[in-house]
């Protein structure tokens, strides 16, 4: 056995190899120094990770390499080799010497040669005329000096001359013959001395360090935002399963057979967006401790090194680190979740088999959004297909000239804290006992969306209605948002209104002293309307209509309590699902309540046709499937 290097005996976690976990020496487990993440890896266990292959996937990082040479042909980590001489002088372990043909034990070192010397060499080098110069230290004195005092001689292998120069050309260090062979200034290379070079690439890889360093922190807050994104997905499909539970413990035994094909669906649904939720976590995982293994192995092994060791290390590593500062995980998904409706419960017997709906919400970051909005995501929920007899009631579909009314739901999975969901009503204002913050309820104001959205079919009529019951219980500042119904295929989180599709809104208004009804469509204004005094103390209460032709590619805006039309918007897109969503103004200031209401709708079938009427009338030439 080799008397070298006692395992037991050097603790120190610079000299362990971080795969195998036992210590380097200079026979078999010889430190190698890898290119793509700046650690040293032993000999051995590279040779058995490339099986003698000159490709090599690293054992830490599984970057690919070409190595021609083999494992041999990767650089040795001189700073760990001197690390292991001095640790072996301090440990008191058997160092031979360096010239004795007898291998006798070597008991001290030459500063100025570099050599371990036994007594009789020792004795021999102190007679040469040319060395009685030199300082000789016994392994004694050694053991009371720190190990960067210990210190190996750096000589060109070409001309074994010191190396005092590095050139930039060509990011090299060398001695004095090579600045006149190889490296002239004359043949435009660019050579200064070690001290120079050395400041100067301390300096840069110092920022990049620093960089690193907080590139891990985003990392970190990324990698705990993923757990959180992860957490919460779970429990998003735990709120779902209760949901579904709590809806169908209240019906018969003949539902038993939907209910198990919702629980199927929602233990499927989550498994996608868990899947890249996990690789997305992985992948920030792995970058964050490869980032961090190399800030910490990089500070030791430099707080070690001398200047030329330093020097090689940072002329090795530098790209390396930089390359660092570069990568990214995997795109965000978002914040994502699976929720549950209860989609016409009260019809559940007739359309047992359409009953429920498990859809997966995701929220994602809208690119070039305003960094001023405290929200700004992209709503995506995806659904098995909604069939309209789901929320469709009224007169036969498909008809022409028939109007059928949408029976719609609020959903209470979705909707944010500060409401009060129950079916098709929703009032603001804190709730006793608030459901669970999974992944899919809006943070933003007081907001909510229907369960299902609606889809249009070609040559269909569909209508809408929401009853609107609010209070001012203290007047607000002017244009100050009380009331939001919007319209729209592409639902945003946000404070603010809907940036596309159809927005009607009601908000103080400074020009009438009052609270208006103002109607956007995509951000573009289109009316404009007195509703009620900014005053508190008083209920008002607005039936508001949506017709939506599909023939026409328009939407109705009505004013159902004075039987009015308060605007038309053509053309507007039923090319893919339609969402409802309600924006409450905020409790305390207002008392509010909204009912997606029908029956009101179905009960005025002949006066909303007669209000649409009018409105072709006036414009000649045009005409109406709801005619």
């Amino acid at each position: 056995m080799s008397n070298y290097v006692s395992a037991s005996a050097i603790k120190d976690l610079l000299t362990e190899c971080p795969i195998c976990t036992e210590h380097f020496d200079e026979v078999r487990r010889i430190p190698r120094r890898m290119p793509c993440c700046v650690q040293s890896i032993c000999q051995a266990c590279l040779e058995t990770y490339s099986q003698g292959l000159p490709t090599l996937s690293c054992p830490m990082c599984r970057h690919q390499h070409n190595l021609a040479g083999g494992v041999k042909s990767l650089p040795k980590e001189p700073i760990i080799l001197r690390l292991l001489d001095h640790l072996k002088i301090v440990k008191g372990l058997h160092l031979p010497c360096t010239d004795c043909p007898d291998g006798n034990p070597a008991m001290s070192r030459c500063d100025d040669c570099g050599v371990f010397l036994c007594q009789e060499c020792l004795n021999a080098h102190k007679r040469v005329k040319s060395m009685r110069d030199h300082q000789p230290v016994s392994f004694k004195e050694m053991k009371k000096q720190p190990g960067k005092s210990f210190k190996r001689h750096h000589k060109c292998a070409q001309h074994d001359q010191p190396l005092q120069f590095y050139c930039y050309t060509c990011e090299k260090i060398v001695c004095v013959s090579c600045t006149v062979v190889d490296h002239k200034e004359g043949k435009e290379h660019n050579v200064v001395s070690v001290n120079e070079a050395h400041q100067k690439k301390a300096k840069s890889i110092d920022d990049t360090l620093v960089k690193l360093r907080q590139k891990a922190e985003r990392l970190e807050e990324i990698k705990q935002g993923l757990k959180e994104r992860h957490s919460n997905i779970q429990v998003s499909k735990h709120a779902a399963v209760v949901d579904i539970n709590k809806a169908f413990n209240e019906l018969i035994d003949e539902i038993q057979q939907r209910r198990a094909i919702l629980l199927s669906d929602v233990e499927k649904r989550p498994s996608k967006i868990l899947k890249l939720t996990q690789e997305e976590l992985d992948s920030t995982s792995n970058i964050l401790a490869k980032v961090t293994s190399s800030i910490k192995y990089t500070r030791q092994m430099r707080s070690k090194a001398d200047k030329i060791e330093d020097l090689q290390m940072m002329g090795s590593s530098a790209a390396t680190l930089s390359a660092m500062l570069e990568m990214s995980p995997k795109v965000s998904l978002g914040r994502p979740g699976v929720s549950f409706a209860s989609t016409c419960f009260s019809k559940i017997t007739p359309l047992l088999k359409m009953a429920g709906l498990v859809k997966s919400v995701v929220f994602s970051p809208i690119e070039n959004s305003s960094e001023d909005d405290d929200l700004n995501d992209a709503i995506t929920i995806e659904h098995e297909y909604v069939p309209q007899a789901a929320y469709m009631t009224g007169q036969p579909l498909g008809v022409k000239g028939s109007l059928a009314c949408a029976d719609l739901e609020w959903d209470s999975s979705i909707a944010s804290d500060g409401l009060t969901v129950s079916g098709p009503f929703v009032t603001n204002g804190k709730q006793e006992h608030l459901p669970p913050r999974t992944g899919c309820r809006l943070h933003a104001s007081p907001t909510v969306l229907t369960s299902t959205p609606l889809v249009i079919r070609p040559g269909q009529t569909i209508m809408y209605g929401m009853e609107v019951t609010y209070s001012v219980i203290k007047p607000c500042d002017y244009n100050t948002f009380i009331f939001e119904a919007a319209l729209t295929g592409s639902p945003v989180h946000a404070n603010k209104t809907q940036t596309t599709g159809l927005s009607v809104l009601f908000v103080t208004c400074a020009k009438h002293n009052a609270i208006c009804l103002k109607v956007y469509n995509n951000g573009l204004y289109l009316s404009h309307d007195n509703l009620t005094l900014n005053e508190s103390g008083t209920t008002y209460s607005l039936d508001l209509g949506f017709v939506l032709e599909e023939e026409t590619h328009t939407v109705h805006v009505l004013d159902l309590s004075k039987q009015k039309l308060v605007t038309s918007v053509t053309p507007f897109p039923f090319d893919k699902p339609l969402w409802v969503i309600a924006y409450c103004g905020f409790y305390p200031n207002t008392h509010l309540t909204c009912d997606l209401s029908s029956q009101k709708g179905r009960n005025m079938h002949d006066a909303i046709k007669r209000l649409i009427h009018k409105r072709y009338k006036r414009q000649s030439g045009k005409s109406s499937s709801f005619m």
